[in-house]
């Protein structure tokens, strides 16, 4: 992958004399960045451009070529592609649109390109896409002519829209941030947004990375990738709405939006999302300072009322505003002019003029143990204070370094003098306080995630009956349909997973001994393979106390179910014990179309959807990740035991939620999956699962007809 990004050798094909010609603007961009190499240019034409022939054809070319930059129209792209393998040329970047996302005319191009590139072995990047840029050796070849926007700098981009590229591009100009490597994927025919990322990540140039993502084709590469970077990885993934039309079987697939599935699997592998231009440029700006290791903070400003703005920003934040000693405290305020401030933290200086003292308080500051970190807000006028505020914030970065500590720097003065820092200080600058504020804390989250990544443990694999296991699935998909209810709960059961007792009775008389031997009360459910939700139809009794009862409740199942079911084939009746009541929680999953399994656990009962309480990861998980999914819950202080109440089984709860990840990890058929209700007993007394459906998805269940 180097030699795409450092080759000696290129030909711009597309060139022409007419001053509206696109492909002028990519040469213009490798001259403007004084690309370190030779480039050559051809076109339909013979003329001159920028001072260089324009060849009619690649071959005529005298020299080898490294690199081919194409921007000509889409059905010429076979043909040029395929001269380009006979000159030898082995990497290209395809800019011209017009391919797969045209429509058919275009997918047939696409295959004849792929076809032509597999040929002769060339890598592409493309098609539809603006180029790549390597600020290293001058290699920029966009069309739109962008010249040196940004300076050369550490921060590298991948992008599947070329215009977000260049807003980025411009916001890192903006907040004097530089620019490593870019590349605009367009339709990714070819190159793949995994392959430039495991680049990247080698790339000793780049230190931070920037995906800009539309859509996701292998989730799970993507996160196997990014979970080996030691370099921190920002993403802006845009169009998030719900990518999969179907209407959804289950809890677990209505809750587990895609959008959310890309929020738990950038979770699991480290990737920091974002969501606006704000968010983004604080983030990449905090991300240079060192690592923030715990939650206390110490806040200076010049600024009561910043300091007041900051103070709120901290707790909103979960930042803690560390004590600091009272003799510390009091040697500042000895050099206060009029005495009218008692300090605490933040440390409001407002009575304090001496800039050398802010240093001071500073160095005392980051030494103290029980500090993490420091927001440093200065307000000043450029013109009375600007030079001194210049070597006071040089005095700043030292002790950042010096500590290992961050300090977060807010300025309030004129635009100018902004800009001016932005550009020249080689530091993050911050211009609002609450952002400030959040930023650190993003640099506090961000190094905490990555060390509970580097600790945790690996996915439990239980020993279980999957042999017996898949026989249940395959015997429903040869049928053409979803498991039925005993066979769901059968198939937990084979994976180590506890069901409140059950017997399966094809009749009231069978149903009446089943009843007699699990013990009364009993939960009567029907079971037929065309009734997906019992309540709806009458097909769920509760709490019977007796087998007069139990054959009551049979024979009015039967009746309500030829009347408002009329087609349904009723297999039986699943008798089961009726469990001791306990808080309900949900555990399900489904399968991603781009991360494959996720599972889920949630607040449980008849209002799962409603009170929207849950949690999900991209399965396989650990018991670390169970536990910590279990921490997000809003009922979680419940699970633990609030306000002295019994402590539950989390520990069996966390298990179940690993089990069932095993279970959607080894057995593909399974499209959706609901646990409703779980019921959780007390420490040590383990979970019970009362109800379960498992919906295969459409490739394991083949017509019939």
């Amino acid at each position: 992958m180097r030699d795409l990004f450092y080759p000696t050798s290129v030909v711009v094909i597309g060139v022409s004399t007419n001053p509206t010609n696109l492909a002028r603007g990519i040469v213009f961009n490798l001259m403007e960045c004084r690309f370190k190499g030779v480039i050559y240019q051809v076109g339909k034409n013979p003329g001159i451009f920028a001072g260089r022939r324009i060849y009619t054809s690649v071959m005529d070319v005298p020299d080898q070529l490294d690199m081919a930059i194409i921007l000509t129209p889409a059905s010429t792209i076979p043909a040029i592609l395929d001269e380009c393998g006979k000159k030898g040329i082995r990497w290209a970047v395809i800019e011209s649109g017009g391919f797969g996302e045209f429509g058919e005319e275009g997918r047939i191009l696409e295959k004849q390109v792929l076809e032509v590139a597999r040929k002769w072995g060339i890598r592409f990047v493309g098609p539809n896409c603006i180029g790549i840029i390597n600020m290293e050796n001058g290699f920029s070849t966009p069309f739109p002519p962008i010249g040196r926007l940004v300076k050369r700098g550490d921060i590298s981009i991948i992008t599947q829209s070329g215009g977000v590229g260049i807003s980025v591009l411009h916001l890192l100009a903006n907040e004097g941030l530089g620019l490593n490597k870019f590349i605009s994927l367009g339709n990714m025919l070819d190159i793949q947004v995994e392959e430039y990322l495991e680049y990247l990540i080698e790339d000793p140039g780049t230190r931070f990375i920037f995906l800009y993502l539309e859509g996701i084709k292998n989730g799970r590469r993507l996160m196997d990738v990014a979970r080996r970077s030691q370099k921190p990885i920002v993403a802006f993934k845009a169009n998030i709405g719900r990518s999969s039309r179907r209407i959804a079987s289950s809890h677990s697939a209505s809750l587990s939006s895609d959008d959310r599935v890309v929020d738990a699997a950038f979770k699991q592998c480290g990737i920091i999302r974002v969501h606006d231009a704000t968010t983004l440029g604080n983030d990449l700006k905090i991300l240079r300072l060192p690592a923030m290791k715990g939650r206390n903070i110490a806040v200076m400003s010049r600024s009561g009322g910043h300091a007041v703005i900051a103070a709120d920003a901290c707790e909103t934040s979960g930042l803690n505003l560390v004590e600091l000693p009272r003799d510390f405290l009091e040697r500042i305020e000895a050099h206060f002019r009029a005495s009218v401030i008692k300090l605490t933290n933040p440390l409001d200086l407002g009575d304090l003029f001496d800039l050398e003292m802010y240093a001071r308080i500073i160095d005392e500051t980051l030494a103290r143990p029980e500090v993490d970190g420091m927001v440093f807000l200065h307000t000043f006028h450029s013109i009375l204070e600007g030079q001194a505020s210049r070597e006071l914030f040089s005095r700043v970065i030292g002790l950042s370094k010096k500590y290992d500590k961050p300090v977060a720097l807010y300025v309030s003065t004129d635009d100018q003098e902004v800009s001016y820092l932005k550009r020249n200080l080689d530091y993050p600058v911050f211009t609002q306080v609450v952002e400030t504020i959040r930023a650190l804390d993003l640099n506090r989250r961000y190094h905490e995630q990555k060390r509970k990544l580097e600790s945790r443990r690996a996915p439990t694999v239980f020993p279980v009956e999957r042999e017996r296991a898949n026989e249940i699935v395959d015997g429903a998909v040869a049928e053409g349909r979803d498991l039925l209810l005993d066979e769901s709960l059968k198939l937990l059961e084979l994976y180590g997973m506890r069901v409140v007792p059950w017997e399966l009775a094809s009749s009231v008389d069978e149903a009446v001994r089943a009843a007699e031997r699990l013990g009364f009360p009993v939960a009567i459910k029907i079971v037929a393979p065309e009734i997906s939700h019992k309540s709806d139809v009458g097909g769920v009794k509760l709490n019977i106390l007796s087998s007069e009862d139990v054959a009551k409740a049979v024979w009015e199942m039967e009746e309500l179910i030829r009347r408002k079911s009329p087609g349904s084939h009723i297999k039986g009746f699943l008798v089961q014990e009726m469990a001791k009541p306990a808080e309900e929680i949900i555990i399900g999953g489904r399968r991603d179309e781009q991360f494959g399994p996720v599972v889920l656990v949630g607040t449980g009962g008849i209002f799962v959807e409603i009170l929207r309480d849950f949690s999900l990861r991209v399965a396989p998980i650990s018991m670390d990740e169970a536990l910590e999914m279990l921490e997000e819950l809003r009922v979680y202080p419940v699970l633990v035991g609030a306000r002295g109440q019994e402590p539950l089984d989390v520990e069996s709860l966390a298990e179940t939620i690993c089990r069932i990840s095993q279970l959607l990890c080894e057995i593909p058929q399974i499209g959706e999956l609901d646990l409703n209700p779980l019921r959780v007993y007390g420490k040590g007394k383990g979970v019970l699962i009362l109800d379960s459906r498992v919906i295969l998805s459409p490739e394991g269940r083949p017509s019939l007809s």
